[in-house]
């Protein structure tokens, strides 16, 4: 989206990640394959099916969708912008609590916004560089070498540029062979495309009641989408990930309690084309009974910002947007007022 017209807070997504609640990596517990057949397995969500289906055998893995495709990492790799310039990358002042240096921590990079800073090599010094991967990388597929037995590998899957830089030829494969199409849903159940990416006036279901209506939440799947007007790649997913238990519980509980409405809002700092943003979310909230509702989440633009459970609209707040946009769904930029409820004094991408 440009900034003319209108005054952004530009938010590189290293520097949003503020998790309030580790949102990336959440896996269910392994059943025995035993119990795929048997009757209390036909009574599970169908969200714990998809998830018993599609989880790695290695629980310190996860996956990570974009545009039509996803692919699994290691657990613990945080996030970036793709194309963070490796100079940039390497003077990062972010640090671990006890003071240890974050620079070379891997990450998983979606596009959004880059400093437009020239660096005099293509990757990173070897002390500070660190393995990543990108999603929409420009340039073809193929490998580029470097130094210290370090690759850099672009395939495209499904229309999408995945690159991985690593000087593991094991772990590099393993990510790059791991990518896949996505086909009704991926891992943690979120759809390619949703009618809300087309429709900016569309609600969800009101068939559950709205959020109050589903008692005890059992856990919510987060889906963030391109709006159809600035889709970066073949389908407009641009990430997702689960939460369960008391994490998801915490969220809903924030969205309930915000004020009736939508806010905060300038609607007089964007054009009216661009009043919505660039993005929207989508939250599947499971209850403890199996009834699930649907909550669209705007928070992109200059206008209508908030939560819509398709009974109430209730506005944004610092519990609601620190929880959501953070992580995999950390956006590249925000207008100031959503801005100043995201930002908080906590390191980047460090989990409370």
């Amino acid at each position: 989206m440009g900034a003319s017209g209108r005054r952004l807070l530009a938010v590189c997504a290293a520097a949003v990640g503020v998790a309030v609640v580790p949102l990336g990596a959440w896996l269910l517990a392994e059943r025995s394959p035993t119990d795929l057949g048997s009757p209390a397995a036909r009574t599970t969500t169908e969200a714990e099916e998809r998830s018993e289906r599609t989880r790695s055998a290695d629980e310190e893995w996860r996956w990570e969708s974009f545009g039509g495709v996803e692919v699994q990492v290691p657990a613990d790799w945080a996030y970036g912008t793709t194309g963070t310039p490796p100079c940039l990358q390497a003077s990062d002042p972010a640090r671990t609590p006890d003071g240890e240096d974050r620079r070379a921590r891997p990450y998983v990079g979606r596009p959004g916004v880059v400093a437009a800073i020239a660096c005099p090599e293509p990757v990173a010094d070897p002390a500070s560089r660190a393995p990543y991967l990108w999603f929409g990388d420009s340039r073809p597929a193929g490998q580029r070498r470097y130094d210290g037995g370090w690759v850099e590998e672009t395939r495209v899957v499904a229309g999408v540029a995945i690159t991985v830089l690593s000087d593991d030829a094991a772990m590099r494969e393993r990510i790059l062979g791991s990518a896949r199409p996505i086909g009704e849903a991926d891992s943690y159940g979120c759809a390619p495309e949703h009618p809300v990416v087309a429709d900016p006036d569309a609600r969800p279901s009101s068939d559950a009641g709205g959020l109050p209506g589903l008692g005890d939440v059992a856990s919510l799947t987060v889906c963030r989408y391109a709006r159809e007007s600035a889709r970066p790649a073949p389908a407009s997913l641009l990430s997702a990930s689960r939460m369960e238990g008391r994490a998801a519980r915490e969220v809903v509980d924030a969205m309930i309690a915000a004020p009736t409405g939508t806010g905060p809002n300038a609607p007089g700092d964007c054009a009216a084309e661009f009043a919505l943003g660039d993005e929207v979310m989508v939250v599947h909230v499971e209850g403890a009974t199996g009834e699930t509702q649907e909550v669209v989440v705007r928070y992109s633009g200059c206008h209508r910002h908030g939560t819509d459970d398709g009974v109430t609209v209730r506005q944004l707040t610092a519990s609601v947007t620190r929880a959501l946009l953070t992580g995999p769904h950390s956006p590249s930029s925000l207008h100031e007022g959503v801005g100043r409820l995201v930002r908080t004094d906590r390191s980047p991408a460090e989990p409370r």
